[in-house]
């Protein structure tokens, strides 16, 4: 058996042992840890690193996993949605997308003071340590490893086992400190538990947001569509590769014999891939064949390339790495757990005039763990959806995932930092933060400025949610 397919073997055994396990572990299925994570630890504790089990071979063909599976998963992003147009993202969900951006440029301003005057002087740490909070909180795992070929250009290749252990710690972070969290509220406020909506969302985290099974039918019974969801799937990573070569060439031409600074030669391809995702979506719309693909289809495509990423990620986490680095690690965790939590108590109250606890605490699990640990915690505060914080954050999403939490701000910042400098940068990202508090708290007071269609509700609508 050739060594690729070795390593495919053995990573979808141990995913399927992982969720077989989860199935029947009450404590797993009490926290709704992902059984990717599981996965991940398992094949990690097998690997040459620890237990020697899982050869060195193998654990470098799945090293190549997670910068390929990332282009799936972001060029789903937007395939098979209904693009609203930037009024309405505006309207529907002005506090929730003014929070969203204060907690990811707060990270950045932690991050860059924190190296300059901390990380940098003492530990060592290059400029682009600055960009690591967002990097691991925000993006995740599939950000920090499909940003690994962007900081091995940049000469520290390291950041990515510092990013993904930021990543896991965070999501661990979320799960477990949200349940707590929402439980105090609910005793201090009265609230009622709905046990059968927990036992609900159980089952749906122990199935991972997808059935195997049905899966496995449907490319039995209705391979048609599956060939079209790949085919699109294709065609939104090319249309990405294509805008990122043509601005690597334009850079070239424009700044050749003026400067060596570089930008676009930096990039990964992902953020454009959700991009060519974008194109393609709005291409099917503008043939009037926008159903062409079903949603569904393309969400199960995306989390099998999700579970599959972030197995393969911590995985092969460079254990040596996280130990050289442990003190910036730490630093790092600490100041991003503190900053978001703290930002949860103190700003999200000012923020939403009503509701700010359900609104809150679903921004903050988004931005501690993903968009799933966000949606986990909105249906753990509000099984049934009463503050409707849950469409919010859906149209919230839209907005900021092309630009943060592994949009193209979060692919940007290293390379900004590396190749501009902290100084710059740092200017940079506490004008924008400056500017998302202040307008938390305008929103926090007047309940119906962002619902009024006046010009400044227009303008600032479109800055916020720009459709490309």
């Amino acid at each position: 058996m050739p060594i690729w397919l070795e390593a495919v073997v053995i990573l979808m055994f141990i995913l399927l042992f992982a969720r077989a396990v989860k199935r029947g572990t009450s404590l797993l299925q009490r926290y709704f840890i992902p059984s990717s994570l599981v996965a991940g630890f398992g094949a990690l504790l097998l690997s040459h690193q620890l237990l020697g089990w899982i050869p060195a071979e193998i654990s470098a063909e799945w090293g190549a996993y997670p910068k390929v599976l990332i282009n799936v998963v972001f060029a789903g992003l937007f395939l098979g949605h209904v693009i609203p147009g930037p009024k309405e993202i505006w309207e529907k969900s002005a506090p929730m997308l003014a929070f969203g951006n204060t907690l990811a440029w707060g990270q950045y301003v932690i991050g860059i003071l924190l190296t300059m005057f901390l990380l940098g002087p003492v530990f060592g740490a290059p400029p682009m340590t600055g960009a690591l909070i967002e990097v691991g909180f925000e993006g995740g795992h599939g950000t920090a490893a499909g940003l690994a070929p962007t900081f091995d250009m940049l000469g520290w290749s390291e950041a990515t086992d510092i990013a993904l252990g930021l990543a896991t710690v965070s999501i661990i972070t979320a799960i477990f400190s949200g349940i707590v969290i929402i439980n105090m509220h609910q005793r201090r406020h009265g609230g009622m538990h709905d046990e059968a909506a927990t036992r609900a969302q159980q089952q749906r985290m122990v199935r991972n947001g997808y059935n195997l099974t049905k899966f496995a039918s449907k490319l039995e019974t209705n391979p048609r569509e599956i060939i079209i969801t790949i085919i699109l799937f294709t065609a939104s990573i090319g249309i990405g590769w294509l805008i990122l070569q043509g601005f690597v060439i334009a850079e070239e031409a424009l700044l050749a014999g003026f400067t060596d600074l570089r930008f676009f030669k930096f990039l990964p391809l992902f953020p454009l891939a959700m991009i060519g995702g974008l194109i393609v979506q709005l291409i099917l719309v503008k043939l009037k064949q926008p159903y062409l693909v079903k949603r569904n289809t393309i969400k199960v495509i995306a989390a099998i390339a999700l579970d599959l990423l972030i197995a393969s990620a911590i995985a092969t986490l460079s254990l040596t790495a996280i130990r050289d680095n442990f003190a910036i690690f730490i630093i790092l965790t600490l100041a991003g757990i503190v900053w978001i939590l703290g930002a949860f108590f103190f700003l999200a109250p000012k923020f939403f005039h009503k509701n700010w606890f359900e609104n809150g605490i679903t921004n903050t699990g988004q931005s501690m763990g993903m968009t799933a640990t966000g949606l986990l915690m909105n249906r753990l505060a509000d099984p049934s959806n009463h503050t409707h914080a849950r469409e919010s954050f859906a149209y919230k999403q839209l907005a900021f995932e092309p630009f943060m939490g592994g949009g193209i701000v979060t692919a940007a910042a290293a390379i900004m930092l590396t190749e501009f400098g902290q100084l710059p940068v740092l200017i940079g990202v506490s004008i924008i933060f400056s500017f998302w508090v202040w307008l938390g708290f305008k929103l926090g007071k007047n309940p119906h400025l962002w619902s009024h269609r006046t010009k400044i509700s227009r303008l600032l609508g479109q800055i916020a949610a720009k459709r490309f």
